[in-house]
């Protein structure tokens, strides 16, 4: 049986292990640092939509977020969004510097359409490099 652990304990573990500061969660989510400092120490719950942000960002399940919580926290969801399971791959974004972690994380809350658009972008633009320092 594992330890039950608290969606704070969850989120900080998660953070970290990501490799983010609270401030870059917080400014990646539009909130106060404050605001997501308290989600990490308990003293508030997230609303389910801010979950769903939460969980794009560390590429996770919102299940896996609330996971191992026997206690699990009444989440709000004043949008009206419906659930979604993102994959489990759990990269070793760690590894990358900060801002490819920032890039990474606004890439996971955007849109399917949004991110189509990018990666056309930049694969247009990256062969443009290349055929440019092939000349």
């Amino acid at each position: 049986m594992k330890t039950p652990i608290h969606l704070g304990q969850q989120l900080r573990t998660l953070r970290t292990k990501n490799g983010y500061t609270q401030q870059q969660v917080s400014e990646l989510l539009n909130l106060d640092h404050s605001t997501y400092a308290y989600y990490e120490t308990n003293r508030t719950t997230p609303p389910l939509s801010t979950l769903k942000q939460i969980a794009a960002i560390f590429n996770v399940s919102v299940a896996t977020l609330l996971e191992n919580d026997d206690n699990m926290p009444l989440v709000s969801d004043p949008e009206g969004l419906t659930f979604t399971e993102f994959d489990h791959n759990m990269s070793h974004i760690y590894e990358l510097r900060p801002e490819e972690r920032r890039l990474v994380a606004l890439f996971r809350l955007s849109d399917t359409e949004t991110k189509s658009e990018v990666l056309t972008e930049l694969s247009d633009q990256v062969q443009e490099s290349i055929t440019q320092k092939k000349r």
